[in-house]
């Protein structure tokens, strides 16, 4: 079958000057330019997670996604789409919330709170999404539930 396939994006090989026995590797193989230098980091980038203790540092960032999940759940009025434990919960959590215009209520909370978060839309249902990383602490969590709080006295963009 591998006649019958084009590659998405061009490879060097396709109008090979000196073809290989493998007309689909010739199509495929190489497409363009590619930057080794994320490979060649790597070394650099495991030293790093060591030097700082990675494994711990992403543990604490999961736990604090965790600890305030039904927090934001209960404030909003919905429940969680999964269990809140480490199996279903990394470190970013999806509130279900009942909002009419998403992509309105993102850009709402970005220009009048400075907060810059994704709001989905998935079919009719809408998620805020949160997430934590190293530079994130429970300081930012509560500066996102105050202004959702405001959000929720001032606005139409959630119901409950």
């Amino acid at each position: 079958f591998q006649d019958l396939f084009d590659p998405l994006v061009i490879s060097w090989g396709y109008n090979a000057l000196f073809p290989s026995d493998s007309k689909f590797l010739d199509y495929h193989q190489f497409n363009g330019t590619r930057d080794f230098s994320a490979f060649l980091t790597m070394p650099k980038v495991i030293e790093f997670m060591k030097k700082y203790d990675w494994e711990n540092v992403a543990t604490s960032c999961r736990e604090l996604v965790r600890k305030n999940a039904l927090r934001f759940c209960d404030l909003v009025g919905s429940v969680p789409i999964t269990p809140i434990t480490e199996d279903f919960i990394g470190q970013m959590f999806s509130i279900p919330i009942k909002c009419a215009e998403p992509e309105k209520f993102q850009r709402y909370l970005f220009e009048k709170y400075k907060i810059e978060i994704p709001v989905i839309r998935q079919e009719e249902k809408s998620f805020l999404r949160y997430s934590i990383q190293v530079f994130n602490s429970q300081k930012d969590l509560d500066v996102l539930y105050a202004a959702l709080e405001d959000v929720l006295k001032t606005t139409d963009y959630i119901k409950r």
